[in-house]
């Protein structure tokens, strides 16, 4: 949409007088200030933010559809300097964001009806703090510390609670005789997991506290991972005359997807789950199968590599992002909080 603009005949800035059958009227030629005269009702301004923000015209709608339907194509026309018919990137990502973030606030605050060990919270369990129901729990429950990727390669074997009671009370420094004791082994990523796991279950938050961190942590986490899913990709997918503004622009456009199809999950949770307790999980194994296929399917538009090329080398951009988005997870928690 073209933005109203109030037209003057005199400058304000020089008085130059306009003249009433010239087409340059837009900016003075004697100071070059623009002819516009900026006040206008308060409801115009938020016209103007949301057009400056959305640009609501047939390039949004076509973006989005381009996005959605044809993996890969929004990135590589950017790359071939093929932009005019769609909205910039970061825009894009600004609205979807947006969305993504109301979305995440509905889940949230459904979240915080629930209860820690179950549906249905017990009495007084929100004033609690997380310590305090961990020690409420029975000992024999079963647990574990690493989490994938990292519980795929090294020893993850089960402990109960009875054995993390005493990893609770333990010092810092004697983590690692703890974790050769319960059959892990003593290195930096089980230490770093440890470690977590004694912060966890050590929390004086409640869980209202506890699921706002987690949920804050996850939507810094994903704009971080923005540019590190970029260069993974670059070095994944390096090729001659590719470069890491290309492989940003494919992170940026795979995140906009990404922030439409959570979402989407999410509500369809949210309207579904007190249906069937089977359907939340079902939803999101097809979440997370769509994701893959996309990715994939993008993947071979963009880096232009052979399809056993592209699956192989999408498995270790995977597993690469998987392992250091935990890390700083775990990181950031261990040092968030109280």
């Amino acid at each position: 949409m073209r933005r109203k603009k109030n037209k003057q005949h005199t400058c304000a800035n020089c008085n130059f007088q306009f003249s009433t059958n010239t087409d340059h009227t837009n900016f003075c030629p004697n100071c070059g200030q623009e002819n516009h005269n900026p006040r206008f009702p308060l409801v115009h301004y938020g016209y103007e933010l949301l057009e400056g923000l959305l640009h609501f015209d047939t390039k949004f709608i076509y973006s989005l559809k381009t996005l959605l339907f044809r993996p890969g194509k929004l990135t590589v026309d950017y790359i071939n300097n093929i932009r005019g018919r769609y909205t910039p990137p970061f825009r894009m990502f600004i609205f979807l964001s947006l969305f993504g973030l109301l979305v995440m606030g509905l889940y949230e605050t459904n979240l915080l009806k629930k209860g820690l060990f179950g549906d249905a919270p017990v009495p007084g369990e929100k004033n609690m703090t997380i310590s305090e129901m961990f020690d409420k729990a029975e000992d024999s429950v079963k647990d574990n510390i690493l989490a994938p990727p990292f519980s795929w390669i090294l020893k993850n074997p089960d402990v109960t609670n009875g054995d993390l009671r005493l990893l609770k009370k333990i010092h810092q420094d004697s983590i690692g005789i703890w974790l050769s004791d319960h059959g892990y082994a003593n290195n930096v990523i089980s230490r770093l997991f440890a470690v977590n796991k004694k912060i966890r279950i050590s929390r004086q938050m409640t869980m209202p506290e506890a699921v706002a961190m987690v949920t804050g942590i996850f939507k810094w986490l994903f704009l971080i991972m923005i540019p590190i899913n970029a260069l993974i990709c670059f070095i994944v997918f390096y090729r001659k005359g590719l470069f890491y503004y290309d492989t940003m622009l494919f992170s940026i456009h795979f995140g906009c997807f990404f922030l439409i199809i959570f979402p989407a999950m999410l509500l369809s949770i949210l309207m579904m789950q007190s249906l069937n307790n089977l359907l939340p999980f079902i939803l999101a194994w097809l979440f997370l199968l769509a994701l893959l296929v996309y990715l994939a399917v993008s993947m071979k538009k963009v880096f232009a590599f052979g399809w056993l090329s592209t699956l192989t080398r999408m498995l270790v951009a995977c597993l690469l992002a998987f392992a250091v988005y935990q890390l700083m997870h775990y990181f950031i928690s261990n040092h968030s909080g109280r």
